[in-house]
């Protein structure tokens, strides 16, 4: 029988783990257990852009993130500055276009505390000597940088450990509701009995709730980056994450152009791209990324290739920084690809509180944004799940049954931009 506070939790990725520490950083009498079939942090988390910014075109994505950063601080500040790396290194999002808002405003916020917007020719080339001299506008955002991913959730999941969580490795295969409590039957045949249930899966958050009979309204985009050394020293180790904001043809050679209209499979390589190409320096290198993706699929453990992605990624990157071209057709190696998914409600809003069902509970639906919103969603949730009195005023626009509040349906439906990247 399970204790009289007995909290299962469904995933040990970042949001999962920082759950199980705040729950037991606020109440080290209940017993937390963490279920996962992989070893904790391994899939998607894994797979993280590894960034962090304070500025979103929502007051309550901005406040929300704001309060996630702060929390890291304080695990810096509680365990020691050197258990995870956070550094501000900053975040310019760049255009060709000097009219191109970048950010679609939601408000009419004097926003300068979070952003500025950088339109002289001058200092755009003299300080950013890297970019292609048509550049004609950046909009950094101050409070902004990169961070690890998994060192932060390993300091979170050692930490709750120390507190008592217990890890219990298996594939949840049925979920039984006994008199008021949970059974969670695992692939092993293993029974786990609970008082309060938290699906925290990912990609697979519906799979879970579909063992419960709920589903939840989001969608899952597979989105990939890569690796690459950089032996010509294209990229400075300083520049911050760059965000080209434009979108874009690719310009292919012509034999290239004939070759993949005359490929079903590669025609796709001629459409025009989306803003959002990203590049960071990386100690290994370059990390380079595009969501361009937007296709709904089902999430998958072994997660599919993607030919062309590398080659289509350099050569949008050189439109923006055009020494790149120099890897296009000679792409340096090791080269290490790896893919991961954006799990997502139309909004781009997570979903963190109670469910439909009693003393359910989900966290997830944080698309590109978990790693740096873990600690308050983590925080958050646990709030819920100990029935606190207070909530932070953004816990309205985050909960699952958001979508039966009419004022908050009608500002969803509102947004001009979702802050994605």
């Amino acid at each position: 029988m399970p204790s009289k506070n007995s909290i299962t939790i469904c995933g040990a990725g970042i949001a999962g783990v920082a759950t199980a520490y705040y729950l037991l950083k606020k109440n080290k009498n209940i017993e937390v257990i963490l279920v996962d079939k992989n070893q904790p942090l391994s899939f998607t988390t894994s797979k993280s852009g590894e960034n962090f910014r304070d500025y979103w075109p929502q007051k309550q994505m901005r406040n929300f993130v704001s309060d996630s950063i702060l929390l890291m601080q304080e695990l810096k500040e509680m365990y020691g500055e050197d258990v995870f790396e956070m550094k501000y290194t900053g975040y310019n999002f760049i255009s060709h276009d000097v009219d191109n808002p970048i950010f679609k405003f939601d408000s009419q916020e004097d926003l300068t505390r979070y952003i500025e917007e950088i339109t002289a020719i001058d200092e755009i080339q003299n300080e950013h000597s890297y970019l292609e001299k048509g550049i004609r506008k950046i909009v950094k955002i101050k409070n902004a940088g990169k961070i690890d991913v998994y060192a932060l959730g390993s300091l979170l999941l050692q930490e709750a450990r120390k507190m008592g969580l217990k890890l219990v490795e298996g594939e949840i295969i049925r979920i039984d509701k006994k008199d008021t409590n949970y059974q969670i039957v695992l692939d092993s045949l293993k029974t786990i009995s609970t008082t309060k249930l938290v699906i925290a899966t990912g990609p697979f958050i519906n799979v879970i709730a579909g063992l419960l009979g709920i589903q939840f309204p989001i969608t899952n985009t597979l989105q990939r980056k890569f690796i690459i050394p950089d032996p010509k020293g294209i990229i400075p180790k300083n520049m911050p994450f760059t965000i080209y904001a434009d979108s874009q043809y690719l310009n292919w050679s012509d034999e290239e152009t004939a070759f993949f209209a005359s490929e079903e499979k590669y025609k796709w390589l001629l459409n025009k791209f989306p803003g959002g190409l990203h590049i960071k320096p990386e100690t290994e290198g370059i990390k380079l990324g595009w969501a361009f993706q937007t296709t709904n699929v089902k999430p998958q453990w072994d997660v599919p290739g993607f030919e062309f992605f590398p080659q289509a990624v350099l050569k949008g990157a050189s439109t923006f920084i055009p020494e790149l071209a120099a890897y296009e057709n000679n792409i340096p190696t090791p080269l290490i690809e790896y893919a991961g998914y954006y799990t997502r409600t139309n909004e781009n809003w997570p979903l963190i509180g109670p469910t439909n069902l009693e003393n359910v509970f989900v966290i997830g639906a944080l698309a590109g944004y978990g790693t740096m919103s873990a600690c308050a969603a983590g925080k958050l949730c646990s709030s819920y799940i100990l029935n606190e009195s207070e909530y932070p005023d953004y816990a309205q626009y985050f909960h699952p049954n958001r979508y039966d509040n009419a004022t908050l349906v009608k500002e969803m439906n509102a947004l001009k931009s979702d802050g994605q990247l």
